[in-house]
C-alpha cells in the first residue's frame, strides 16, 4: 500500500470522525435528558395552566378529583412511537368490559411540542372519537397543549424525561404513560408502546382506591433502555446501529479502494532478448499481455 492510499484512507477516516462526532454528542445529550424516573406517589402540579381543544385556557386541577386518570406525554405530529401508543390504548381500552372513558377514569393526551396548537389538538381529538365511538367518551378525552414551562411542570413531576430542540423543533422522549389517582398523585407506571387491557384494569383499580401500585419492570423503550430504579439509559440500541453502520461503510470503501491499488500494476518492460525465435517470444508477450 503507497503512501498515496495511506493518505486517502486517513482522510477518509478523518472525514466520517469529523462528521460523526456533532451528531453523537448531540445525539448523547437528548438521550441524557431522555428518562422515565418512577415517581410513585408524586402530586401533579394542580396549578399548570394549559389549554384544552377548544383553545380555552384551564388548570389541570380543573380535570381531577372525579375519577383517575391515564396521562399519556406524547405530541400530535410525532411520526414515531406516539401513533402506536395512541393506537395500543385505544384498543386495548375498548375492551375493558367494566371500565369506560368519562365514567370510570379520563384519557389526557398531553402535547409536549409547544408549537402545537388547540386546532390541531381537536382535529385530533374528532378523529379519535370516529374510532373510539362509546358513549360517554367525548367527555372523558382531554387533549392539552401549552407553552414549554407549563408542560414541564407536568411531565418533570411525573418523571417523563425528554429533549425538546427549540431551533429545530426535534424532540426525543421514551415511551410509557402514567395512571393517576383522582387527587393527582402517580399510582402506576406502564413502560412502552403496548398497554395490556389487564394491566391497565388493575392500575385503574389501584388509582381509583387511592392507592400506589409497584415499580414497573424494565422495559425497552425503542432507542433506550429504561432502568425502573434509577429512570437511567443502560443501552442505546439506535446509538449502536448508527455506529456499526459508519464503520461498515468505511470498511466497505477502504476494501473496493485497496483492491483498486492493488489490482494496477506498472507498465510492461521490454522483454529480455534470448535465443528463441520470434515466433516463440511474439506468444510470450501475447501471454504476458493477457495476464495484464
Amino acid at each position: 500500500m503507497n503512501l498515496r492510499f495511506r493518505t486517502i484512507l486517513t482522510g477518509i477516516a478523518a472525514l466520517a470522525v469529523v462528521s460523526f462526532a456533532p451528531a453523537q454528542q448531540s445525539f448523547n445529550q437528548a438521550l441524557q435528558q431522555m428518562k422515565i424516573e418512577q415517581k410513585l406517589g408524586a402530586q401533579v402540579p394542580a396549578d399548570a395552566t394549559l389549554r384544552n381543544e377548544k383553545g380555552e385556557n384551564i388548570k389541570f386541577a380543573s380535570l381531577l378529583g372525579k375519577r383517575p386518570v391515564v396521562l399519556l406525554p406524547m405530541f400530535f405530529l410525532c411520526r414515531g412511537i406516539c401513533g402506536k401508543e395512541v393506537d395500543s390504548l385505544l384498543k386495548d381500552v375498548a375492551v375493558l368490559k367494566d371500565k369506560k372513558v368519562g365514567k370510570d377514569y379520563d384519557v389526557i393526551l398531553l402535547s409536549i411540542d409547544p408549537r402545537e396548537t388547540p386546532e390541531l389538538a381537536m382535529n385530533k381529538k374528532v378523529s379519535l372519537l370516529k374510532v373510539f365511538n362509546q358513549e360517554g367518551s367525548q367527555e372523558g378525552f382531554h387533549f392539552l397543549t401549552g407553552e414549554l414551562k407549563e408542560i414541564r411542570k407536568v411531565t418533570d413531576a411525573v418523571g417523563f424525561g425528554y429533549a425538546y430542540d427549540e431551533k429545530d423543533g426535534r424532540i426525543n422522549h421514551p415511551a410509557g404513560m402514567m395512571v393517576l389517582t383522582a387527587s393527582g398523585k402517580v399510582s402506576q407506571y406502564i413502560y412502552g408502546a403496548d398497554y395490556p387491557p389487564k394491566m391497565v384494569e388493575l392500575a385503574l383499580d389501584t388509582a381509583s382506591q387511592d392507592k400506589l401500585g409497584t415499580k414497573a419492570e424494565v422495559e425497552l423503550l425503542g432507542c433506550i433502555m429504561i432502568d425502573p430504579k434509577t429512570g437511567e439509559r443502560s443501552l442505546v440500541i439506535e446509538n449502536v446501529i448508527r455506529l456499526i453502520a459508519g464503520i461498515c461503510a468505511i470498511g466497505i470503501f477502504s476494501w473496493i479502494g485497496v483492491m483498486a491499488f492493488q489490482n494496477r500494476r506498472e507498465p510492461l518492460t521490454a522483454a529480455p532478448k534470448d535465443n528463441r525465435s520470434e515466433e516463440h517470444t511474439s506468444e510470450l508477450q501475447s501471454r504476458q499481455y493477457l495476464v495484464c
